[in-house]
């Protein structure tokens, strides 16, 4: 039957995102994987979760769009989430998911040991710190944007250009904050519809997710700020920060200006390298706790 609700679940978002442009056509495929890995978990904490950060984000992408295009010409095109965005956003978090399920598939909490409950805490802190930090980074980007104060870049707190990596700003900050936040309220309601008898009875721990999920997302979200600061380059092309140049494009035009950074990862490879550092944070945190 979960097999049935995943590929169900998995098709409506997939036909949803790809009517509204939200993905790319690679980009649904790889939504397909990612969506597939993670429903089919019998924990809904899993498939919550996910939602929360799509719904959340492709909602957060669209809002305002018009400012945002004044700010970004290429927004349109960078609205749409290609194979590479999706995975850099997911792929670390179905390879948790299916770890999950190797484990405790079919499984109820009370009737684990001790050992075995210490590592479903661990993977689902390891699940909760990778998309409260990929949710909190999202929220950044497309809220942070629109803030009427322009950032400041995180290692030298000089003033930048709005869309500089490593830019940070007061609404930013709140707003990875608030994203953090979603996801951990999105596992506290999952764990407590799905599991509120292994909660009375002590066989999972009393943790409130809200508080670690905004912790994680703000930290990923530093964590991203300070790589897009220092590994990331940002120029300035027509009085507007712009990423991810080519070496064709970096020759053809001259008046090209370096805000910040070295050219040495891309926006993905630093997606990849935050919400990867911030779910390694999640785990130790949780094994100094237990």
């Amino acid at each position: 039957m979960r097999v049935y609700f995943a590929i169900l679940l998995t098709s409506a978002l997939c036909l949803g995102a790809l009517k509204k442009r939200s993905l790319s056509a690679t980009g649904v495929l790889a939504a397909a994987f990612v969506g597939l890995t993670t429903a089919s978990n019998d924990n809904l904490l899993f498939t919550t979760v996910l939602l929360a950060f799509f719904i959340s984000s492709s909602l957060w992408t669209k809002y305002q769009a018009r400012q945002k295009m004044r700010l970004d010409p290429k927004f349109t095109t960078a609205s749409q989430r290609d194979w590479k965005q999706v995975l850099c956003n997911g792929g670390i978090g179905s390879v948790i998911s299916l770890v999950y399920q190797y484990y405790f598939d079919g499984r109820r909490p009370e009737d684990l040991s001790i050992a075995e409950r210490r590592l479903m805490t661990v993977l689902i802190w390891a699940y909760i710190g990778f998309y409260a930090c990929c949710t909190a980074d999202t929220w950044a980007s497309e809220i942070g944007t629109l803030s009427s104060d322009w950032p400041v870049l995180i290692t030298t707190w000089k003033t930048v250009p709005p869309g500089t990596n490593g830019g940070i700003s007061k609404l930013g900050l709140m707003s990875s904050f608030a994203g953090g936040a979603t996801i951990g309220l999105a596992a506290d309601i999952a764990l407590w519809a799905q599991y509120f008898y292994a909660f009375r009875s002590g066989a999972l721990p009393r943790i409130p997710y809200v508080t670690v999920g905004s912790l994680l997302g703000t930290l990923g979200s530093v964590i991203d700020s300070l790589l897009g600061a220092t590994v990331q380059a940002s120029f300035l092309v027509d009085k507007r920060a712009v990423s991810d140049l080519t070496a064709a494009e970096l020759q053809k035009r001259k008046d090209i200006k370096v805000i910040s950074g070295s050219k040495i990862l891309s926006n993905n490879m630093v997606n990849v390298v935050s919400s990867a550092c911030t779910t390694a944070a999640a785990v130790g945190l949780i094994a100094l706790l237990m």
